[in-house]
């Protein structure tokens, strides 16, 4: 007697599946992934980073400015750290101009310029704790209401000396309309020193 085993594989097969807890996948459906968020990274973090990295090409390097940009951004969002900072520093001994870039994962030289005349450096002081007490100052001045009427601003920070102070420079602008709103900012007191609308 001859036993067709191809038919009752093919019967079997499905009641095998069917045991096992197993179906048959339908259409694949598109499930919206979620947009990966940039970790923040804190200034002072940043800066030693930063330091770490252009003290490997010239030992003498030292701090000139600090720079962060935060974009689409509420009053909320404003005062949490942003994913990437800009630093400036300046070899003496090399005349040269570092430009580095620094996120949660790397610090790296983005650039080197010569230059003839010496920057303004960053000296220790108040600033080193970071720019949220600056960015409170500027929500206080205008800021919350500007970024409150201007969904789409995007706000940049910016750390120098300019004529012997440390300054906070926090401007904002809205792309649509080109409003803009500059806080030029005391780094070691507080002190508002400009308001430009």
């Amino acid at each position: 007697m001859r036993v067709d085993l191809r038919g009752r594989t093919i019967w079997f097969l499905p009641a095998i599946l069917l045991l096992a807890g197993c179906t048959f996948p339908g259409p694949l459906e598109s499930t919206a992934q979620p947009t990966p968020t940039r970790a923040s990274v804190s200034l002072w973090d940043a800066y030693r980073w930063a330091e770490a990295a252009v003290r490997s090409e010239a030992a003498d390097a030292q701090p000139v400015s600090a720079s962060a940009q935060w974009s689409t951004v509420s009053p909320e969002t404003l005062l949490q750290e942003p994913p990437q900072w800009a630093f400036v520093f300046y070899s003496p001994g090399r005349r040269t101009v570092f430009d580095l870039v620094v996120d949660a994962h790397q610090a790296q030289v983005a650039n080197r310029s010569q230059v003839w005349t010496p920057p303004q450096v960053l000296q220790p002081g108040a600033w080193q704790r970071g720019p949220r007490d600056a960015l409170l100052v500027f929500l206080a001045y205008g800021g919350q209401e500007f970024l409150e009427e201007h969904s789409q601003a995007v706000v940049s920070l910016h750390l120098a000396a300019e004529e012997g102070k440390t300054v906070w420079n926090i401007a904002t602008l809205d792309w649509e309309s080109q409003e803009t709103l500059s806080i030029l900012i005391d780094a070691e007191n507080l002190e508002v020193l400009l308001i430009l609308p």
